[in-house]
């Protein structure tokens, strides 16, 4: 009798995969390299094995690797020109800076069209020129620029209007106020077939841009924007104003870049590398106040840029007024930083409140065992936490996720998706299938608009449409550490690479056969504990958010752990400092 070898193999890996799963339910598996290219930095640079793995993954070798590290905006920025539009666009307004007109700045109300407007109103405001923000209201008015919101400006007088982070899709609101003003749309959103009729567009996605900037997100874009107005005015006899450093500025270019989720590649890694170091001796009187009423006592990093300070400036727009974040960026009073930074941590709570009753009431209407779409609704629920609780519902489920808050007529809704499903495609073919009134996105996010009577008949129009598959639930580490290498010298080395986001996620490290000792809560959903090997060395560790899960009871019953998935990290407290552990999750 013959045996199949291919598929005792299969069982085989099959079987390995299946003792892998961990306690989270992932596959985590260390991130295929060039192992000739590891030795290779190894011995030209002399670098441990682990940091030589952590470089070839990005794409580093021996000639880019000192660049790599230490990045400078001044050898890193092309010229702002590459940009499709950009000559044009500021010539325009550099004109109306001479004549000295009335500008109106119209942005989107995140983070990244917050500071985009902010950055763009504290240069005219330092150099003399007379402008008129507008910030449309999240819940009442929507994305994008609107008729009322441009009559808006144009009655305040404003003889040229910028739309920034908006504008790429805008054709009737722009088509309408282009016959009495012009408008020029700084943006880094995917343009559809045609462009409105603006009398500029700077947008490195546009199809005819070739600039290769098209990571850039719409504060990025401005800045160059702003590089290009500061080279324009320097050389015309007519300005006479000082013109401000604009390295000042990079604080919240490295804001918006973390919060949009733009990829980090060289440019955008400049302006956060150099952005980190503006932001924490920044001179945003509004940014300074929003740190200290944020209670942030050490050095500032991009996971403070991500977690504490974007969220706060978000949260007016989605649950509160969605100008605050540009007043609060732009205020050149402390008296009044101190009022709007407290409103946006008080909005912020608010919005964790709404956020976490939203995402209770939606979890008790997923089933399990269910492998379809999620797809969830209530006539109560806040549209402004829609995105966060789909996020949260697809983390947790490893589905894509619809969320949608029903409305007397018309109804909101959020998705994210998983990898292996591209929800923006799903959304814009069911837009044009006529099942959704309007909508779009990008692979792992998106929304859309639908009529209230047709969500019963959308639930069954999503069945069977998304199919599980395993590529989902693998994830990658980059290397194996051993308790006793890790120290705050190799912390330094692993963080050399930052700073971390997407392009350049933060390393992973799988650690082997240990035990955990003395657990115990921290706050109020943390535990902390120590690994053990069997030398009996330890190092403490923290698993953040896991009291209660899986995760949680698998750390409290200190069981021997195949396994553990951690980052490197560096606890500072009372003037020292010490390596430790951030714990993702565990192979028992």
């Amino acid at each position: 009798m013959k045996t199949n070898v291919n598929l005792i193999e299969g069982k085989k890996k099959n079987n390995t995969e299946k003792n892998n799963y961990s306690v989270n339910g992932f596959l985590w598996n260390e991130r295929q390299l060039d192992k000739n290219e590891v030795v290779i930095l190894k011995n030209e640079l002399g670098l441990e094995t682990c940091i030589a793995k952590l470089a070839v993954s990005r794409g580093i070798n021996s000639q880019n690797f000192q660049n790599f590290m230490d990045t400078k905006i001044k050898t890193t920025l092309p010229d702002p020109f590459v940009l499709d539009d950009m000559e044009k666009a500021t010539k325009k307004i550099v004109d109306c800076i001479l004549k000295k007109q009335k500008i109106g700045v119209l942005g989107d109300y995140d983070v990244d069209g917050s500071s985009a407007t902010s950055l763009i109103c504290n240069y005219f405001s330092e150099i003399g020129v007379e402008y008129e923000f507008y910030i449309p209201d999240r819940i009442k008015e929507g994305y994008g620029p609107n008729i009322e919101a441009f009559e808006t400006l144009k009655e305040k007088g404003c003889v040229l209007i910028l739309t920034l982070d908006c504008g790429t899709t805008s054709f009737k609101p722009i088509e309408h106020i282009s016959k009495k003003i012009d408008v020029i749309v700084v943006d880094h959103h995917q343009q559809s077939k045609l462009l409105p009729n603006a009398f500029a567009i700077i947008n490195p996605k546009k199809n005819k841009d070739i600039s290769n900037l098209d990571n850039l997100c719409a504060t990025g874009v401005t800045f160059f924007l702003l590089i290009s107005l500061s080279r324009e005015l320097k050389k015309n006899n007519l300005f006479k104003l000082k013109l401000p450093n604009l390295i000042q500025y990079l604080d919240l270019v490295a804001l918006a870049t973390i919060c949009d989720l733009v990829k980090l590649d060289q440019v955008n890694r400049a302006f956060v590398k150099q952005g980190i170091k503006v932001i924490n001796q920044t001179k945003n009187i509004g940014l300074n106040a929003l740190i200290q009423e944020s209670s942030i006592n050490q050095y500032l990093h991009e996971y403070h840029l991500g977690f504490v300070i974007g969220p706060r400036i978000n949260a007016g727009g989605r649950v509160g007024d969605s100008r605050i974040g540009v007043k609060l960026l732009t205020t050149r009073e402390e008296n009044i930083s101190s009022i709007l930074s407290k409103k946006l941590c008080d909005f912020n709570n608010l919005r964790k409140s709404i956020e976490h009753k939203v995402e209770r009431e939606a979890i008790s209407q997923v089933i399990s065992e269910d492998q379809n779409i999620i797809c969830v609704h209530n006539k109560n629920w806040h549209p402004g936490v829609l995105g966060i609780v789909a996020s949260k519902l697809t983390n947790k489920f490893m589905r894509p996720s619809i969320v949608i808050s029903e409305d007397n007529e018309l109804c909101s809704a959020s998705c994210r998706s998983v990898r292996s499903f591209d929800i923006g495609k799903f959304i814009l073919d069911s837009v044009n299938d006529g099942v959704l009134t309007s909508g779009g996105g990008h692979k792992m996010a998106g929304g859309f608009k639908i009529e209230n009577s047709k969500i019963k008949d959308f639930k069954n129009f999503l069945k069977n449409k998304f199919v599980a598959n395993i590529e989902n639930l693998k994830k990658n580490y980059d290397s194996e550490l051993k308790i006793s290498t890790i120290d705050n010298q190799l912390f330094h080395k692993i963080n050399n690479f930052s700073p971390f986001g997407i392009g350049n996620p933060k390393p992973k490290f799988i650690i082997n056969d240990v035990v955990i000792r003395y657990p115990r809560v921290v706050g109020e959903k943390h535990l902390s504990f120590y690994f053990e090997d069997s030398y009996s060395t330890r190092i403490k560790a923290i698993s953040f958010g896991s009291l209660g899960t899986k995760l949680g009871d698998v750390i409290k019953s200190s069981a021997p752990i195949r396994s553990a998935l951690v980052s490197v990290t560096l606890n500072s407290w009372d003037g020292q400092e010490n390596v430790e552990l951030n714990v993702e999750d565990l192979i028992v």
